[in-house]
């Protein structure tokens, strides 16, 4: 009887393990997640980078209309699935008033839910402020309910929540540049990324690459789009690094609001560059089958046409992308501005 109770005590004092797929909002809350749930005393697994392993697997798996981003997290989901105790997949609506994101970050949880039953349990908290007019009380709910899963103590679970906030605010102190870092950046006195290989070059060429963070940070799916370029001499700023004043100026010329709070610096970023043309180029990578991203694609070029700003590549990235057409799009591109120049 001592034994089987010690044994019971043993058991219950283990970590619980909680999975949370590389993919989608991982790439915005990373800091938040992980340091929330080893503030709670779990051990946090998070899926390897996007490799052909959980490719094929989403590939076979996820639903054929997904967007292909969507189709990852599938695979990044099943790769997990019998090494981990819960799944973190919360169905986040947005933490703006009016502003959303994806539709499918609120239904993905329920979906994985319903097809793979053998899945372990999914912690799937929802949390919209726009639809739902969600606010601190409802957050602070979710804290616990999900802080109980771990400890009984609430004050374990205040000082988790708390130091999780902290780390994300931190997180994107360093990620967002200021303004004067980037006019260090266009004077070539800091680089913000990969250092450019100039070759024969006096001078990198200066190109924004504008993408979704989960596309512009999976080597994978972006076929390692950001190691190219430097390669190739290129200094890159990403979308994801722009200041959020120039965004937000930019957001607020247009004549109506974007609605899809994630596209919002995708678009900010090019219309700042198109209107102040101090840089050679733009990339825009997208997503094949997103919705938002169709109609930033449509809105981004139509803007382009009007002004006489860096010339816009845009390329659609899906399973079946070819790195042999890619990099040849991408060489053509780099020809075409250095003619322009």
């Amino acid at each position: 009887m001592i034994y089987e109770s010690e044994h019971k005590g043993a058991k219950m004092r283990m970590k619980k393990k909680v999975g949370i797929p590389r993919a989608l909002l991982y790439y915005k809350f990373e800091a938040l997640w992980t340091t929330f749930f080893k503030e709670l005393g779990a051990t946090v697994i998070i899926s390897p980078d996007t490799n052909k392993t959980i490719k094929d697997l989403a590939v076979r798996y996820a639903p054929d209309e997904d967007c292909y981003s969507t189709k990852l997290y599938f695979g990044h989901a099943i790769f997990l699935k019998d090494k981990v105790d819960y799944f973190f997949i919360p169905r986040f609506g947005s933490d703006h008033e009016v502003n959303v994101g994806c539709p499918k970050f609120i239904g993905l949880a329920q979906v994985l839910d319903s097809l793979f039953p053998d899945f372990p349990e999914i912690i799937m908290p929802y949390y919209s402020k726009a639809k739902a007019n969600h606010g601190k009380r409802r957050l602070i709910r979710i804290i616990f309910e999900i802080g109980f899963k771990f400890t009984l103590n609430p004050v374990k679970i205040l000082r988790a929540a708390r130091r999780a906030i902290k780390a994300h605010r931190e997180h994107e102190k360093n990620l967002y540049i200021s303004e004067s870092k980037l006019e260090k950046w266009l004077q070539s006195k800091v680089s913000l990324n990969i250092k450019p290989n100039l070759g024969n070059r006096n001078e990198p060429l200066k190109i924004a690459l504008v993408g979704h963070r989960y596309l512009l940070n999976d080597n994978l799916s972006n076929l390692n789009i950001k190691e190219s370029l430097a390669e190739k001499g290129v200094d890159v700023i990403t979308s994801e690094q722009m200041p959020r004043r120039l965004i937000e100026d930019q957001m607020n010329k247009l004549d109506y609001n974007m609605y899809f709070d994630y596209v919002r610096e995708l678009l900010g970023t090019i219309m700042y560059f198109q209107e102040n043309n101090i840089i050679d180029g733009i990339l825009q990578l997208a997503v094949f089958s997103c919705g938002p991203d169709s109609i930033i694609l449509e809105l981004a070029s139509r803007y382009s046409q009007r002004t006489s700003g860096p010339p816009l590549l845009q390329l659609v990235i899906d399973e079946l992308t070819s790195e042999v057409g890619f990099s040849t799009r991408l060489e053509a591109f780099l020809d075409m501005i250095e003619r322009r120049n």
